[in-house]
Order: C-alpha cells, then sequence, then structure tokens
C-alpha cells in the first residue's frame, strides 16, 4: 500500500515514525493474509492426500474440520489483519495531513524568519531573498550576526528597518514626558551621603544638593496693614526704638524714678558752662540778638548817630546792552542799548535808590515799563544820541520813579 509524504524537507521525527509503524502494520497484515491463504491450501493438499492414502472417510474428515478451523482462524486472522491494514491506513492519512499543515507553517515560518545572517557565513547582507529563494515578503526578520542588529523588512519602500531597542532612551523617543533634559538631568541624590537634618535642595548655580537649612531671615513688608499679636522681643532691635526718638514727647509724670536722680542736688553754673565750648549757636537761634548787640564804632546802628570815615561804595552792575534792572543785583548799573527796549526794574524793593549810566550812542528808540515813572521830555531826551546819568528810586516796592541828565560830553553840560 502506496502512502503520500508530500513534498520538501524531512518531517519532524514523531511524524516519521507515526508513518515507519503504519507502513509495517499493513506490510505485517499482507503477510497474515498470505499465511491464511497458504494455510488453507495445505489444507486442502492434506485432505485429497488423506484421501488418497488411507482411504479414511473419518480421518479425512477429521482433518478436513481441522484444516477448516485453521482455515477459518487464518481468515479470521486475516480479516483482523485487513481492519488494522485499514486503521492504519487511516492514521497514515492523517499523519500525512498532519505533516503537509506543519511541513507547510514551516516553510511559511522560513519565507518570514530567513534567521542568523553574518558575512562569515557567506550570508548576503541585507537578504534580498527569503530562504525558499523568493522575494521577501512585508513583515520578514532577520538577524545581523555581525552588528548584532535585529531588521525588518518593509515591503512597500522595499527596504531592511533596524528595530533593535537602543541601550538608552532620550527624552525626545518618551511622547508623555513634558520635562526637558535641563529639569531631568540633575543630581543623582542616591550617590549622596546627607547627613541629619539637611534637606535636599535646587538651585541654578549648584544644582541639586544636600544642603544644611540656613537661619531664615524674615522679611517684612509693612507697605500693607500688618498686625501681628505676639511679637518676640528678639525682633524688636534697638534701631526700630530710638529712630524716631526726636519724635518723642515725654513728660515728668511718665519718668517713674525722675525724683530719685534729682533729689538734693542743685545745678550749678558750672554745670552749665562745661560743655559751653562744643555748642554752636547761630544767629537765629538768638531771639534778642539786637537788644544786646555791643557798641561796636565799626558797625553802623540805625538807632543812632554815626560818622563814616571811610568812602562807601556800591559794585556797579554791568548790564551790557539790557535795560532790564535787577535790584537784587546791586544799587548802581551802566548800560549800552543796542536795540529798541523798555527801561524795566525787577524785584523791586522799597527804599532803594541808585544810579544808572546809559550811553545811547546809536541811538536806538527806548521807552519806560508801566512801574517805571519818567516824564515824556526826559524819555524824548534820552532817544537822542548821548551819554546819560538816570537816577532811581522806589517808595512803595512797586513803582520806581526815574529822571535823567541832558546829554554829557567830557567838557561838561
Amino acid at each position: 500500500m502506496a502512502i503520500f509524504r508530500g513534498t520538501g524537507s524531512a518531517s519532524a521525527t514523531t511524524d516519521q515514525t507515526t508513518i515507519d509503524t503504519v507502513t509495517q502494520a499493513v506490510v505485517d497484515a499482507e503477510a497474515a493474509q498470505t499465511a491464511a491463504e497458504t494455510a488453507q491450501g495445505l489444507a486442502e493438499t492434506a485432505k485429497t492426500n488423506a484421501e488418497n492414502l488411507y482411504g479414511d472417510l473419518a480421518a479425512v474428515d477429521a482433518a478436513k474440520t481441522t484444516a477448516e478451523n485453521s482455515a477459518t482462524t487464518a481468515t479470521t486472522k486475516a480479516a483482523e489483519a485487513a481492519a488494522s491494514a485499514v486503521a492504519a491506513a487511516s492514521d497514515a492519512t492523517d499523519a500525512n495531513e498532519s505533516y503537509i499543515l506543519t511541513n507547510g507553517a514551516f516553510l511559511d515560518f522560513q519565507t518570514l524568519f530567513l534567521g542568523t545572517k553574518t558575512v562569515a557565513g557567506g550570508d548576503t547582507i541585507p537578504p534580498v531573498l527569503d530562504n525558499q529563494d523568493n522575494a521577501l515578503r512585508d513583515g520578514a526578520l532577520y538577524f545581523n550576526g555581525d552588528s548584532n542588529f535585529l531588521f525588518v523588512y518593509n515591503e512597500g519602500d522595499e527596504e531592511w528597518i533596524n528595530v533593535t531597542p537602543s541601550e538608552t532612551v532620550t527624552l525626545s523617543q518618551v511622547s508623555d514626558v513634558t520635562a526637558n533634559a535641563t529639569e531631568v538631568n540633575v543630581l543623582d541624590v542616591s550617590a549622596e551621603t546627607p547627613t541629619d537634618g539637611q534637606v535636599l535642595t535646587y538651585d541654578t548655580t549648584n544644582g541639586l544638593n544636600w544642603e544644611t537649612p540656613a537661619t531664615p531671615t524674615e522679611t517684612n513688608d509693612l507697605t500693607a496693614s500688618v498686625t501681628w499679636a505676639n511679637v518676640p522681643d528678639a525682633n524688636i532691635t534697638q534701631s526700630s526704638v530710638t529712630q524716631h526718638q526726636a519724635a518723642l514727647s515725654i513728660t515728668e509724670s511718665q519718668i517713674s524714678d525722675l525724683q530719685s536722680y534729682i533729689t538734693d542736688y542743685t545745678v550749678t553754673e558750672g554745670d552749665v558752662t562745661a560743655h559751653q565750648a562744643a555748642l554752636s549757636i547761630t544767629e537765629s537761634q538768638i531771639s534778642d540778638f539786637g537788644t544786646y548787640e555791643p557798641v561796636d564804632a565799626e558797625i553802623l546802628r540805625a538807632d543812632t548817630a554815626d560818622t563814616i570815615t571811610a568812602p562807601m561804595r556800591g559794585t556797579v552792575v554791568d548790564n551790557t546792552a539790557s535795560l532790564s534792572f535787577d535790584m537784587n543785583s546791586g544799587n548802581n548799573f551802566k548800560t549800552t542799548p543796542t536795540a529798541t527796549g523798555a527801561i524795566t526794574f525787577t524785584n523791586i524793593t522799597a527804599g532803594q535808590s541808585g544810579n544808572i549810566y546809559l550811553n545811547n550812542a546809536t541811538p536806538v528808540v527806548i521807552s519806560a515799563a508801566t512801574s517805571t515813572y519818567i516824564s515824556s521830555a526826559d524819555l524824548t531826551t534820552l532817544n537822542s544820541a548821548g551819554a546819560y546819568w538816570l537816577s532811581y528810586y522806589s517808595p512803595d516796592g512797586t513803582n520806581v520813579y526815574v529822571s535823567t541828565t541832558p546829554a554829557t560830553t567830557s567838557q561838561g553840560v
């Protein structure tokens, strides 16, 4: 009986054993059937020989019965052997189908996993065909034994892709990490040996370190209303008390032991004058300074008739070309106007008088401000070319009265 074993490489050992067992059973069944048929033939021959030799029918019948029983037994055995052969053939068919499926799966596996490839092994790297010399399939794998990398084939792009995990993972490869490298690359605190009481701190200069915490510096922001129910004495400094002592006003009743310091003691003149050399008193601090001003021949006094024995001169203020005279700058002025203008006085002070030398050589047109009182005849005179001497006086601090001489020459009027 022939058995189909499929094509391709040898099957697994268990499948081959099953096929060998079934084949042997069929051979044994066929041998048993042949033996039975031979036995039946021998029995019939024996019967004939017996009849011919002895003519004893009883013996022949007995031999015949024995031969028939042997033939029946042989037939039964042959039938059993034939049934066993049929069963064995069915098992062989099942085994063959299992082999076909197993071998197909193995062949399919060989087209997807090409195994380890190395240059030393004479392999083409990367592979261009599978292990059955067929075109590469999408998802095929091979392991590069030279670089120790695993590759998968992308049929769409016709390329091998390295799918070997890297020994290191960068932050960019972790999709759900929001921290950056600076925030993650901190000190490995497990390598440190902190002592009791230290805390883990981080700053941009030293990074992450175990440090002994410093005594905190209290910062009080008093720009807003602050209520302290219980302020420790240590928090009230001396300067906090003394910085405003000049604004304090303390009465005698507030000094509980004042009497113990002044009882039976009289302040002497020496107590007062002992440090008078260290005192610095200005005139403004002496309210009745005028009353006690000593008589001095060098000092002019308003309430006493004085005789002036030295010349008294006032500084002449050079007004250049201006016709505006500032009474705070002096009493006497000189000017040579070069453009039209009005005689004006500023910082007018009651009682102040003085002189003005005016050289209208160009001449220019000269007028008077509203607070300057001068006769129209004098204005007409001033508008002619010449050098003039003006006198002025303010009786009220508001107006100034002015008069002028005619134009003067070196030979007189």
